[in-house]
């Protein structure tokens, strides 16, 4: 601390090249810090990003597509409709599956509350049983019927320290891609660029701070050059979207729950108005914030369209897992899963969750009153001394103790989501609002009902991040292969063909299998 009182903010410092001819970074030479940061990124679910490039700063706030509104939407969606009182929580400021290592860099840009660990408030009493009940959310209920407000700090736990090792050295290019330090790879980055005047480089060293390190992550979700724009104010060079997702190859419909959702769309131009499902619609489309965007780039299979993170996430699958801590960590950030206790028990896209190590309580007592309390992850401590107590924890489920009945939303209403994915209790009154914006008329407006599955989720997740039309560009090749069977009824009936009821089903259902054929063939 300065004698002024004023805290010293954190800064790391880079060294960049830069094209002075074209005012451009090639790339910045780097080292543990801010490769740390960087692949932090890659770790924060979508819902903290959205809070995250929200944020004013320099480059001013960022809203990125529908998950926003989404975002938004939670917000603004009645208590009354969580299934629990931290669901709300949870989907407001989900946890970064790699919490405690980015708790251990030297700058850390989430903002998230850390995960903290609570017991009765009559431990005393509590201790003496097998086991102790603990939760990471304050006031659930303990089994003595008293509630969990005693705070426990963890001590004795397993030390992190960022991903990548301390002796590693990098560059990384203007789109973020991190290669190891090596002259074959500048010489190749400066071949890629066509540079033959080596004149025309200059070093320039600069200090980031938090501020600019946000900025950062908001133009790598939307430019293909952020370096450029954050550190020489150039405007960047956004990405142009690519709708088509590519299934990932060892994923099968099998894998995903089907829901059936009544979609209200324009007959003139194929845009959703909205989409109506129970529950488990609502829990599909809620839980894409708790998803770290790692764990969608992968899904995706690196194909997301925003900006820079698809080739960030593809250096760190590239990168030789000798420069990480361990190989294990490297494992686990090319495969992320969810924090742990936020999988749903109707999850319908295949994201694993990671498991919490066992927990363990260890206290001490003197005339009647606890002296000392702390938490320690497995059996890393065990005191010889006889006034501790050492109890195993069981973990409150902060949703359910019923895994078959795990969800964010209640069972009992009815959800509406729009377009770009405003999530709601179904209203009538909102309905005609939703029709009237967008100035059409009634006899354009049809409702068919669908199941959709992997494929359609998939579309919905990556429209999300790409666009406010996330429903009509994630359901388009639905609600196409609707338009051309009602194509086709039409034709029938205007040629007056005589069928029977049953003919009728037979030509559309054969129409279907032709359409469906054709469009699997893609």
């Amino acid at each position: 601390m300065k004698a002024s009182g004023i805290v010293e903010q954190v800064q790391l410092s880079l060294k960049l090249m830069v094209h002075q001819e074209t005012n451009k970074v090639l790339f910045a030479e780097v080292g543990k810090d801010f490769v740390d940061v960087l692949i932090s990124f890659l770790n924060f679910p979508l819902g903290t990003i959205a809070r995250l490039v929200a944020k004013e700063g320099d480059m001013g706030s960022l809203k990125i597509a529908s998950l926003r509104s989404l975002y938004e939407s939670v917000v603004n969606l009645g208590d009354e409709y969580m299934f629990t009182d931290t669901c709300k929580e949870m989907l407001l400021q989900p946890r970064n599956p790699m919490e405690d290592y980015c708790r251990s860099m030297k700058l850390n840009v989430d903002d998230t509350e850390p995960t903290k660990y609570y017991v009765c408030k009559n431990f005393f009493e509590c201790r003496r049983a097998p086991f102790v009940r603990c939760s990471t959310f304050k006031n659930k209920e303990c089994s003595c019927g008293n509630l969990l407000e005693k705070q426990i700090c963890p001590k004795n736990c397993i030390s992190c320290d960022g991903f990548v090792k301390n002796s590693s050295c990098f560059m990384v290019t203007d789109d973020l891609c991190i290669l190891p330090m090596s002259l074959d790879a500048m010489f190749s980055i400066i071949k890629k660029m066509d540079i033959e005047d080596m004149s025309s480089l200059k070093e320039i060293v600069v200090d980031v701070t938090k501020n600019e390190l946000i900025d950062l992550l908001k133009c790598s979700l939307v430019s293909m050059t952020p370096f450029t724009y954050v550190f020489l104010g150039k405007k960047p060079c956004l990405q142009k979207t690519d709708s088509k997702i590519v299934f990932p190859s060892d994923f099968s419909e099998e894998q995903c729950t089907q829901v059936k959702v009544k979609i209200m769309y324009q007959k003139s131009d194929g845009k959703v108005v909205c989409a109506q499902g129970k529950e488990d619609f609502a829990n599909f489309l809620l839980s894409i914030l708790t998803f770290p965007l790692g764990a969608v780039l992968h899904l995706l299979q690196g194909n997301s369209s925003m900006g820079s993170v698809d080739g960030l996430y593809k250096s760190v699958v590239d990168l030789n897992e000798d420069l990480f801590i361990s190989k294990e960590l490297k494992d686990k950030l090319v495969n992320l899963g969810l924090a742990p206790q936020f999988k749903l028990s109707d999850q319908v896209l295949p994201i694993s969750d990671f498991k919490a190590p066992e927990y363990y309580c260890v206290s001490k007592s003197s005339k009647s009153r606890i002296t000392e309390l702390y938490l320690t992850y497995g059996n890393l401590y065990i005191s010889q001394d006889l006034h501790r107590t050492f109890n195993y924890l069981d973990m409150v489920d902060p949703i359910s103790e019923n895994v078959s009945t795990k969800g964010f939303v209640r069972g009992s209403t009815v959800y509406v989501a729009t377009d770009n994915l405003v999530v709601s209790p179904t209203s009538s009154i909102s309905a005609i609002s939703l029709i009237n914006n967008m100035n059409t008329t009634l006899g354009d407006i049809e409702e068919k009902e669908f199941s959709i599955g992997l494929k359609e989720d998939l579309s919905i997740l990556k429209a999300s991040l790409t666009s406010s039309l996330a429903l009509t560009y994630g359901l388009a090749h639905l609600l196409t292969n609707a338009k051309r069977e009602d194509f086709l009824l039409t034709k029938v009936r205007d040629e007056k063909c005589v069928v029977s009821d049953l003919g009728l089903k037979s030509l559309i259902s054969v129409a279907k299998k032709k359409i469906s054929h054709l469009y699997y063939r893609k």
